[in-house]
Order: C-alpha cells, then structure tokens, then sequence
C-alpha cells in the first residue's frame, strides 16, 4: 500500500491539539512556528528550515495538563515547571522515526543562553531561537491591539540580552520588530501565520509507516491525560481492526481504521483535566463539556486535506443510528460501515476496560449490552453480530 502525507500537516495539527488545553487556545505552536521561521531566515539564510519549523510546531507536546499549559504561558516560569515537558517533550519525538533528528531542539528549548555559556551543553541553535520564539509569543495579549504592545516586548527581550537568549538571535528579533506586518501577521485570525510564508523545501513526505508512528505519538499524548485510559486509543484501534476486517474491510480502509482508531479522541485536549479525571457520574453540565471532544477531533484531522475517511470514522464514533449520538446527530443513511464499526469498537474498549469505579466488563455483560443497543436501533446489529461470533480474537486477541 503506497499512501503519503505532508509532516508539516499533521505536525500542524498536533500542535492546534496541544493548543486546546489552552482555555481560549492562543494558537500558540503556530505562532512560535512563525517567529521562529522569520527569526531563522535571518541568522541562517538560505538554509532548510523545515527541521526548525516542525520542532516549533511540537516544542509542547511534553504538556501534560492545563493547569502546566497556564502556567507555562507566563514570562517569568520556574524552571521546575518548564523542564519536565522539555524532557517528555523529546522522549515522545523518539517514537516517530522522522522526527528523531528535532529531539535536542525540543529538550532544550528552555535552556537559558547563560546555562549554555557556562556548561558543556551542546545546545543547537534552532533550540536558543524556539526558546526566544515561545518567550516573544508569552507575552502577546489576546485582548489589546498587537501593536500597542511591541515597546513593552522588545523591552523584556533586551533585558535578557545575554542570559536569557542569544545575543545574536535579540538582534535578529529587534530588525524584525520594527515591521508592522511581523506582528500582525503573528496574531491574524483571518488566516493561520503559516499562509503567510512560502515553504519551498518543506513539502516532506510521509509513508504509511511515518502516520502510523505519528498517530501512535497522538495517541499516546492523548491517552496519558488520564490515568483511567491508559492504552484507550491504541486498544480501540486495534479491536476497530479486527472488526472492520472480519466486516469484509480490507487493503488501504483498513489502515484508515487503524489510524481514526488512534486519532479518534484527538478532541479530548480540549476537555479540562477536572472532568476527565472525575471518578464519579458527571453532572449535566460536565457531559455537555465532554460532547466537544468528537468535534475537535473531526476539526483537527481535517486541517489534513487528506484521508476524509479517517477524519468521518473517527469523528463519528459517538454518533448513534437513531439520530441520538453526538454532536452532529446524524442517522443511519449518514453513517457507512467504518463509521459503525468505530462506534462499536469505541464502545466496547470502554466498556471492557478496569476504571476506578468498576472492573471492565467480560464477554457476556459487554454482548448483552451492546444487543441492548441494537435494539435501541443506537448500533449496527450484523457488526455487533460479527462481534459476538468472533469475541475472542477480536476483544482479547494479540
């Protein structure tokens, strides 16, 4: 099977996930990815940014929860704070092959110049400048004209001319402050700062192979946000699989069942930790805060361009044959085979799994509830059939 995708894509659309842990996502991975492009252009013409750009893109993956995500956007954040994602942060680029390379710009990119002056730290340079990057977008308020605010920045910067950053890349950021159109193209809502730059050498290819390590980083980056869902995604991909396989699936719609698998709870960054982590029954308002996830899910993979099937069979696994899923309430004639199948496999790798408050249930409670469904007319009775005839390989199987 040959099925290529652009890296600068789904590393765009990882870091617009991680912004959603923001409250009011400040598009802060795209703006870093921006000033830092524009900052390297100027100390290092003429050479390949595209390393840079996706290490911008994903310097934050290693954030854990919303309350790191605040406190990280202030200016002035204890080092106690910053380091653990730094770290996390390049331990979960090793699990994509073509991202192995980025792995230093991401654990350093809070190191201050004066630690790397006076250690043996070998500190790349594409690190010191998304460390200046991410501390210029900090301190752009979202509620006063960008331009109002630029005397105060340059001036913070220059303060920590020589301890904080680079000499050489504050002289870059001072050439570049002085252009209007720098900063409003930093904080223009009407097009990503991205569209604004021409990427000649960025068009960077992944294989079957590369989507399906980077959407097993997803997952991973999903899933550990709580200690109730440990393998969820990746367990849900799997048992989608098989399923789908034993439907009659095959060739290229199988590996997009495995990847809406891993990419389907994408949306739950922007659920607060609060109500994921809650172990008793959610209030009305909570549910209604959790029915976001499989709309931000649906948003974040179609900024792809590609794989439509992947972005529908994920998005739609809680979407209900009666109209009565959620969110877009779409019935029967809407929902093809992988989309019901999703739903099945989502529902049984919930309802299987150990949670705090109950043991996953075994073979018999988890048929029963899903005939329960059926007859509801909620799920697809012959996927849910398959199911029952082929439990053990598909539920328990290796």
């Amino acid at each position: 099977m040959e099925f290529t995708a652009n890296l600068l894509d789904f590393a765009e659309m990882l870091a617009c996930a991680v912004d959603l842990m923001e409250r009011g996502s400040h598009h802060h991975g795209q703006r870093v990815a921006y000033i830092a492009f524009r900052l390297f252009e100027k100390v290092k013409p003429g050479h390949n940014p595209s390393d840079l750009v996706i290490a911008s893109y994903l310097h934050d993956i290693g954030i854990e929860s919303f309350m790191t995500k605040e406190k990280a956007r202030k200016f002035h954040t204890d080092k106690e704070i910053l380091w653990p994602h730094c770290h996390e942060g390049s331990v979960l680029v090793e699990m994509v092959d073509i991202l192995k390379g980025i792995k230093p710009f991401i654990l350093y990119h809070h190191t201050d110049y004066s630690e790397i002056q006076s250690s043996s730290l070998d500190v790349p340079l594409e690190a010191q400048i998304i460390h200046l990057a991410d501390r210029i977008e900090v301190q752009i308020k979202p509620h006063r004209p960008v331009l109002t605010q630029i005397e105060d920045i340059v001036d913070t910067i220059l303060k920590y001319k020589g301890s904080m950053f680079n000499p050489e890349l504050v002289e870059a950021f001072l050439s570049l402050s002085i252009q209007e159109s720098f900063w409003l193209d930093i904080v223009n809502e009407y097009r990503s700062a991205v569209e604004h730059i021409d990427f000649p050498s960025m068009d960077i290819k992944m294989n079957a192979n590369d989507i399906r390590q980077f959407s097993h980083l997803c997952a991973r980056i999903v899933d550990r946000k709580s200690p109730f869902t440990a393998q969820h995604s990746q367990r849900v991909a799997s048992i989608a699989v098989k399923l789908a396989e034993f439907c009659g699936m095959r060739g290229q719609d199988l590996f997009f069942m495995e990847i809406a698998g891993l990419l389907h709870d994408l949306g739950k960054l922007a659920i607060p930790d609060t109500i994921l982590h809650k172990h008793g029954r959610l209030t009305d308002e909570e549910y209604r805060v959790i029915k976001q996830h499989p709309y931000y899910t649906y948003c974040l993979i179609d900024r792809l361009n590609v794989m439509d099937k992947v972005r529908d069979w994920a998005a739609f696994h809680h979407e209900r044959l009666d109209g009565s899923g959620y969110p877009f309430h779409l019935t029967a004639g809407q929902l093809d085979l992988g989309a019901r199948v999703m739903a099945v496999a989502d529902m049984v790798g919930a309802i299987t799994e150990d949670r705090p408050y109950r043991a996953g249930y075994g073979e018999k409670e988890t048929m029963d509830i899903m005939w329960r469904e059926v007859k509801d007319n909620r799920v697809d009775g012959d996927v849910v059939d398959i199911l029952g005839k082929h439990y053990g390989d598909i539920v328990c199987g290796g």
